[in-house]
């Protein structure tokens, strides 16, 4: 039976692996709706990693890609917007004195965490507010999830009330959990 499900679910996919609208509805169907049934204890990760998860957590929320040197344990976090200069060998050499070229690039075993996209972030503001105790709260948040600038407007907000701590716990929480999973699934991957 699973595998009758699979053969129907994968030719789906194969039509429309070249739509990148499509392709991101449906990981957003399945984050939304099939990862959450996933329970919370299939995701833990051996305590070497755990140790860095709140880490890397801290540099995602700060806009920074963060490489996890898997076997070593080590971390680089560079800013997104930042772009590695692959230059030839000749230059590259004139220029060793000059800058350091980045240690995740020498790296067998790197997991790379990049910021999330605004949809996922969305998300968790829509969790947040589905989660606050105060039904004032909850509507005005929703509200103004609902509106234009749903960002700013949701920021502006919390910064403003007696919620502001309980958002950065939250956020933080989800951030982290985000890098369990990854940490988890790169792990658990079938090769």
């Amino acid at each position: 039976m699973q595998h009758q499900l699979l053969d129907q679910i994968l030719p789906i996919l194969s039509a429309v692996r070249d739509d990148k609208e499509k392709l991101e509805r449906i990981l957003a169907f399945l984050e939304s709706e099939i990862l959450p049934e996933i329970k919370e204890e299939e995701f833990t990760i051996p305590q070497k990693y755990e140790a860095l998860v709140r880490d890397i957590a801290q540099n995602i929320v700060c806009g920074l890609i963060c490489h996890l040197n898997m076997d070593m344990l080590e971390t680089e976090a560079y800013p997104q917007n930042s772009e590695i200069d692959l230059r030839d060998e000749e230059e590259e050499e004139e220029e060793s004195d000059k800058e350091e070229k980045p240690q995740y690039l020498e790296w067998d075993n790197v997991l790379t965490f990049e910021p999330l996209e605004s949809r996922e972030s969305f998300r968790i503001m829509e969790n947040f507010a589905a989660q606050v105790d105060n039904p004032k709260v909850q509507s005005t948040l929703t509200d103004i999830l609902n509106r234009r600038k749903p960002f700013a407007n949701f920021n502006s907000y919390i910064h403003h009330s007696g919620f502001r701590e309980d958002w950065f716990a939250f956020r933080d929480k989800a951030y982290e959990k985000h890098v369990r999973e990854t940490i988890y699934f790169r792990l658990n991957k079938q090769d």
